[in-house]
């Protein structure tokens, strides 16, 4: 099992995990609370800072950076959303809010594909 990177340097902080859907309050991106998925390694949890990927409600089906989610119980989203991959931000641990849910292995890969995308993760870079 890999270790984090630095553990425990931030004991205070809540732990937060691949796949989780958060809350986040942010008035450079919204007035009110809204959704973001973490997309960061479990590895590099140490940090007081997390990489989050947005949600919207608007409807992205010819976005090809976006990935639809159902809303659902599990992932605690109350209406059907896209993740915006193209939307990456780092925020404190303090300006999330709560744990509302978590999405499917399937999800999570299905963003992780349209990351590699957005960040031309794969190609070689040597050419």
């Amino acid at each position: 099992m890999k270790q984090p990177l630095l553990p425990h340097a931030y004991p205070e902080r809540p732990s937060m995990k691949r796949g989780e859907v958060w809350t986040l309050r942010d008035d450079g991106y919204a007035s009110k609370a809204r959704p973001v998925v973490v997309v960061q390694a479990d590895s590099v949890a140490g940090f007081d800072s997390v990489v989050l990927c947005l949600f919207t409600t608007f409807k992205s089906d010819d976005a090809m950076t976006r990935v639809f989610i159902s809303a659902g119980q599990k992932n605690g989203l109350r209406k059907d959303s896209y993740v915006m991959t193209e939307k990456i931000l780092t925020v404190s641990k303090k300006e999330l809010c709560e744990k509302v849910g978590v999405l499917t292995s399937e999800q999570m890969r299905a963003i992780s594909r349209q990351l590699a995308k957005i960040l031309d993760i794969g190609k070689d870079d040597t050419e």
